[in-house]
């Protein structure tokens, strides 16, 4: 909304038809109110917005639902010339130097990841039994590109996604607890040709807790299952497959010519990579991302608008790796000027939970 004077906001009211039974109402009431107000001991009463006790003034406030009275409340004389604007709007730059100055976090969602992580992973054999039962619900196009396919994944006849945390003991996590079972991860929000990536990476190496250690095993086993339910479908795919005439055309079969992009990725030298995706479409309404971000219990908001827009930064920081599992996409490629089919398991953040006091964040190329 444009700026709007004092003045101009008082001529609107006094002229318009809108108000003209509540001008007709508050003219009588007026002498009764000025009688009122020379009895009125300046000190006695406070400002509405500022509780400045001086230089008060009565002022009639007539923006308001159309189901109320009109309002007779106190401001002060320094704010009678208040503006009404538009929330500002901060750039990258601000956001960076706001989220690098504020990380830090109250109270907990642990309730939250303990309820979803119980019934998924608490325990080996609740593990196992999740592995066991994860299949491919349906095959569709994607939304925006109906060239592109995906396979849905659930787990437990089709009721549960698949959920995978780092735990220390089967009976939960704490608050406490958060530090040691996050990860080092990295986000670049722009690649070299300037494409938004929704991705954020681990480097593996050798010097892992033993709760990562076991995270990362039980990551590889996803990976396993996500392959062999890929080798089945393609021996037992019929005409009736969305993707049936793409992997014909790519001469397909369930050894041959297609390639498993999984969680864990190797990069150069064999280093191997966690790759744990966000949803950058809000999909919540008021959210800026489809993904939540916290600090603990505090939400993030401005973290969450930085990772909506198309400009570049880098963010760095431990994040606690609670992931569900939700697709595989399957596109064609070309490999070794060989045409190919690809299905690449995508993970995605339950929430991006980042551990207080550890987030950098710039705009700066590096």
């Amino acid at each position: 909304m444009d700026n709007i004077s004092m003045k101009a906001l008082d001529k609107f009211f006094k002229e318009s038809s809108l108000f003209s039974e509540d001008r007709l109402r508050e003219k009588n009431k007026l002498p009764v109110l000025d009688d009122e107000k020379k009895e009125i001991k300046k000190n006695s009463i406070c400002c509405k917005r500022c509780n400045n006790n001086k230089y008060i003034e009565l002022r009639r406030l007539q923006i308001r639902r159309c189901d109320e009275e009109a309002t007779i409340v106190y401001y002060c004389s320094n704010l009678l010339k208040f503006k009404m604007q538009k929330k500002n709007f901060k750039s990258s730059e601000q956001l960076v130097k706001s989220i690098n100055s504020s990380n830090k976090s109250s109270t907990s969602r642990m309730d939250y990841y303990n309820r979803i992580l119980l019934s998924s992973c608490s325990t080996d054999m609740i593990f196992q039994r999740m592995i066991s039962t994860i299949n491919f619900k349906e095959v569709v196009p994607l939304p925006k590109n109906n060239s592109m396919f995906r396979f849905v994944i659930k787990c437990f006849n089709n009721t549960n996604n698949v959920i995978l945390g780092p735990l220390k003991i089967s009976s939960g996590i704490t608050l406490t607890d958060l530090p040691s079972l996050s990860i080092p991860m990295s986000h670049y929000h722009l690649n070299k040709s300037n494409f938004v990536q929704d991705n954020f990476i681990h480097r593996i190496s050798e010097n892992e807790t033993e709760p990562m250690k076991k995270f990362i095993e039980r990551l590889r086993f996803i990976d396993s299952r996500m392959q062999m339910l890929i080798s089945d479908y393609i021996r037992h795919i019929d005409e009736s497959s969305p993707i049936y005439y793409m992997l014909k055309k790519n001469n397909v079969t369930f050894n041959q010519n297609w390639i498993f992009t999984g969680i864990i990725n190797k990069g150069n030298n064999n280093t191997e990579y966690i790759n744990i995706r966000y949803f950058k479409d809000s999909f919540k309404g008021k959210k800026k991302i489809g993904t939540n971000v916290y600090c603990g219990d505090d939400y993030l908001d401005e973290m969450a608008d930085l990772l909506s827009r198309d400009t570049f930064c880098y963010i760095n920081g431990n994040i606690y790796p609670l992931i569900k599992v939700n697709y595989i996409i399957i596109n064609e490629r070309i490999v070794n000027n060989i045409p190919m089919v690809n299905f690449t398991c995508k993970a995605y953040f339950v929430d991006i939970n980042f551990i207080p006091n550890s987030i950098h964040c710039s705009t700066k190329r590096l």
